[in-house]
């Protein structure tokens, strides 16, 4: 298994706003997926027309973090957002987490640094 982790600094000073938009659907749907709907715990992941991936929501701490495994991948798998904040700044950030098999990790810091990127864009946080 290989962990890719990293920290994006945010730019907003309330969690509330920063937990609209990294630990809801709606607010996930503007920057990590083109639509995220949720039903029973299952959460599914939808990207233009054709592509979708179900996830289950593994474990969440309202305000601070979420974390997903998605359900066709190696039971060992998750990426996780939790929002760190600075005891000395007080400055917040996102930090992304993904656990997964060696194969796929070469490509996914990649991939959250593009999805990221859409979060500062389509967000301003």
């Amino acid at each position: 298994m290989e962990k890719v982790q990293f920290d994006v600094p945010l730019n907003s000073n309330s969690r509330e706003t920063i937990w609209d938009v990294v630990g809801t659907t709606e607010g996930m749907s503007a920057w990590l997926a083109d639509n995220i709907s949720e039903e029973n715990g299952i959460y599914t992941f939808a990207w233009g027309k054709n592509e979708t991936r179900q996830a289950e929501l593994v474990s969440r701490r309202l305000k601070h973090y979420v974390r997903f495994h998605w359900l066709d991948d190696n039971p060992k798998t998750y990426f996780e957002l939790r929002i760190n904040q600075s005891e000395l700044t007080h400055n917040f950030s996102l930090e992304v987490t993904e656990l997964s098999t060696e194969e796929d990790a070469e490509g996914l810091q990649q991939l959250w640094e593009a999805y990221t990127e859409r979060l500062h864009r389509r967000t301003g946080i």
